[in-house]
């Protein structure tokens, strides 16, 4: 590689640089109303401590994420890790490795809310190589057939459990989350082939994993994950001893369901039909439910109502269902969106949000309940606890996933698709944000859109499909079914009236 780019003159090299990052970063463009400071970023970040909002900064925030991805995940080269590739360190904070319990995740969660979906070509070359070494794993340690994903790895892509601290190093259940990336990026793109030849086999081979881990509850009958843990997290046990394990944990509980669920739709969509597929539809109907509710209504975060002994954790794994997972949500089970709500305040109460990207999974949570002003709230609370003068993320130390979380938080305010055919427009647009306008978004289905809102209110939105399709959206209280032809551009009004 470097003898052919020596070859070529600082100019030519400059301009094929412009021109490929800027085929990723301009397909989307976001403009709020006041971005026309001239301050410089240490200057502007110290007004907003001293109370000042900013909609510029928050927008020059939102295509940092983006450049930031796009500058350390590209085809051919290894995923984003906890520091991108900016690490500065002989010894890397956590050896700048790929954690499966939230943060290598998160790195990716904006690729294709963001339009860019070849941006996880890498993530899953890599994901790959982890599930096929998994399989061992999967036999040696646990005698279960399929692959394991442990909680953390490296850019070797070993498989296996490396701490002896259940506490922070068992994760059972990431591989279970690692899978949804695989779904929802066929949900965005609707490849086929690449569901056939690289999604279907993956999930597969995990879904078949967790087939054998299952057991069945001695007392219920239902089948649980065990032993179970909620990433990072413990509580006290009858006896007052600190504990991490039991049996079916929520998140654990919430993303097998989660995997069943979507490894037997690809089976559908591929006409495919076999033992697994018999197997796993069977122990899906027979699992655990992931969410169930304490005596004051938040969900457990473990098999029984324990004390916690970090009320205020900074994971939220127990909130999964509701993002980064759909199975609850507004228009199936609105019931349990308030059980969440008050999950959610109940950590901020104690604490919660106190890293960078716990705070970003808050703005995430935040714009899934339709609160943009709340959610605004935690964006100004990133920046004057957690963002550097560079811009960088600070855990601390420096941490990119807060970086990638917030540009994802950022897009979950403008639009949302995670439920069964609908799109939300604006739906968690703070006041903050009085004007402005975003083109280029993505929704599932392969949908692009593009809306433009003033004084707080939509004005004008353009949807663009390569598919005949049918899609219900809804803006606040309208809701719409429209039709959408083959690669021709809708334009709506902001009353949803076709222009």
């Amino acid at each position: 590689q470097i003898s052919k780019v020596s070859r070529q003159s600082f100019l030519k090299l400059y301009q094929n640089h412009v021109r490929d990052h800027s085929s990723l970063f301009n397909r989307v463009q976001l403009s709020l109303d006041a971005d026309k400071s001239e301050l410089p970023v240490d200057k502007r970040l110290k007004n907003v401590v001293d109370g000042a909002v900013d909609p510029g900064l928050e927008k020059l925030l939102f295509d940092y994420g983006r450049y930031l991805l796009i500058a350390s995940s590209r085809p051919g080269s290894l995923p984003a890790n906890l520091q991108g590739i900016w690490n500065d360190h002989i010894r890397a904070p956590w050896n700048a490795d790929y954690h499966l319990n939230i943060n290598l995740q998160m790195n990716y969660w904006l690729a294709n809310v963001t339009n860019l979906d070849d941006l996880n070509v890498s993530l899953f070359d890599f994901t790959d190589q982890l599930v096929e070494n998994g399989k061992t794993a999967a036999k040696e340690n646990f005698g279960c057939e399929g692959s394991f994903l442990p909680h953390a790895t490296d850019i070797w892509a070993t498989s296996f459990l490396r701490s002896k601290t259940a506490f922070w190093g068992a994760s059972f259940g990431a591989g279970a989350w690692m899978m949804q990336h695989y779904w929802n990026h066929y949900l965005y793109t609707l490849d086929q082939d690449f569901l056939k030849k690289q999604a279907f086999p993956a999930l597969q081979e995990v879904a078949k994993f967790y087939s054998g881990w299952l057991i069945e509850h001695p007392s219920t009958g239902y089948l649980v994950s065990a032993p179970s843990s909620s990433p990072e997290n413990s509580f006290f046990t009858s006896t007052g001893e600190k504990a991490a394990l039991c049996l079916g944990s929520a998140k654990d509980q919430q993303v097998i369901k989660e995997l069943f669920t979507n490894y037997l739709s690809a089976a559908e969509v591929l006409k495919t039909e076999n033992a697994w597929t018999i197997k796993i539809r069977q122990q899906l109907a027979k699992l655990r439910p992931g969410v169930q509710l304490g005596s004051d209504g938040r969900i457990l975060e473990w098999d029984k109502e324990y004390k916690e002994v970090e009320p205020g954790h900074r994971h939220m794994s127990h909130l999964y269902a509701f993002h980064p997972g759909n199975q609850i949500t507004y228009s199936e089970t609105p019931e349990l969106v308030e059980a969440v709500r008050k999950s959610m305040e109940y950590r901020i109460a104690n604490g919660g949000g106190h890293t960078g990207w716990s705070r970003a999974w808050l703005i995430n949570l935040q714009a899934r309940l339709l609160d943009g002003d709340l959610a605004h709230q935690n964006i100004l609370l990133l920046l004057k606890k957690s963002i550097g003068y560079n811009l960088f993320d600070y855990h601390p130390p420096f941490q990119i996933d807060g970086n990638f979380g917030y540009t994802a938080g950022v897009a979950e305010m403008l639009i949302q698709s995670h439920e069964q055919n609908l799109i939300r427009l604006l739906p968690a647009l703070p006041t903050a944000w009085k004007s402005g306008s975003v083109s280029g978004l993505k929704a599932r289905g392969n949908i692009e859109a593009s809306m433009e809102w003033e004084n707080n209110r939509l004005k004008k939105i353009r949807l663009l499909s390569p598919f005949n399709r049918q899609v219900k959206i809804i803006y606040q209280d309208q809701v719409k079914l429209i039709e959408l032809k083959k690669n021709k551009q809708l334009l709506l009004d902001g009353s949803l009236n076709e222009i």
